[in-house]
């Protein structure tokens, strides 16, 4: 690693989770005392475009949007986003401050990140389930009552550039059940904004899709998903010049 994005990553790590302790203690945290969801949502776009910022500044992380119009602006939708690094969901949120997530039952047992959960309306869901896919239709409804933007990982957890994983059918169950538009994301953060200590400065992009036809079959879904989600990260990780980064094969992983 070069000596510059070393000395950069250490002021980064320092700098940012300095303030995220700072920013969550004295701003985010008291806006649970509001009655409405108004606050907290503008205190998480405001972190997100704080750490945005710092990433920018001082390690050299640029943000770059493409394809903002292919979202969907008079419904609820299912963003369906590749997962690299922490740097997706906080690309996300000044997108559009009203998505919501999915997140597992556990969490909304916890102090503080329960009730701030709640607070903004994330949906609640049981991952231990051998039936999960069943509670997508509640999911669906909830989504498209509340007319937001639900983003899903259908790789289910960081992916690390170089390695595979098989994708989940979340998306497809809730697509099917409620056909709510379905909007693909390509990214290639985890090349700058890495899972561990060291980051590299750079461009990460946030690359939106056309929203999939609706009723493709299972298959159809699954393979297109693939191509938009997985195989276009792939491309634009090699377009910044990291081919060799790359996994072997396009095989994935169970």
């Amino acid at each position: 690693m070069p000596v510059i994005n070393a000395i950069r990553s250490i002021l980064f790590n320092v700098i940012f989770y300095l303030f995220g302790l700072i920013f969550l203690s004295l701003v985010a945290m008291p806006t649970l005392l509001f009655k409405t969801e108004k606050q907290m949502r503008w205190a998480v776009g405001a972190f997100c475009r704080s750490s945005l910022f710092i990433a920018r500044w001082v390690m050299g992380i640029k943000a770059e949007y493409r394809g903002l119009e292919n979202l969907p602006t008079e419904c609820g939708f299912i963003l369906a986003a590749a997962h690299q690094s922490n740097m997706d969901p906080i690309m996300t949120y000044p997108v559009r401050g009203d998505v919501t997530a999915l997140a597992k039952k556990e969490l909304f047992a916890m102090p503080l990140v329960g009730p701030a959960l709640r607070k903004i309306n994330i949906v609640r869901i049981d991952r231990q389930s051998h039936n999960a896919h069943k509670d997508m239709k509640r999911v669906g409804e909830q989504v498209q009552a509340q007319e937001r933007p639900l983003i899903v990982y259908p790789q289910a957890t960081r992916v690390p550039i170089g390695q595979n994983k098989r994708l989940k059918s979340g998306a497809f169950h809730l697509h099917e059940d409620t056909s709510l538009p379905v909007v693909t994301v390509a990214t290639n953060t985890g090349l700058f904004w890495g899972k561990g200590f060291w980051h590299r400065s750079g461009t990460a992009v946030f690359e939106v899709h056309p929203a999939f036809p609706n009723g493709l079959p299972k298959d159809e879904f699954m393979s297109r998903l693939q191509k938009e989600v997985v195989e276009r990260s792939h491309e634009l990780i090699a377009e910044a010049g990291y081919s060799h980064l790359l996994p072997k094969d396009d095989d994935t992983k169970s």
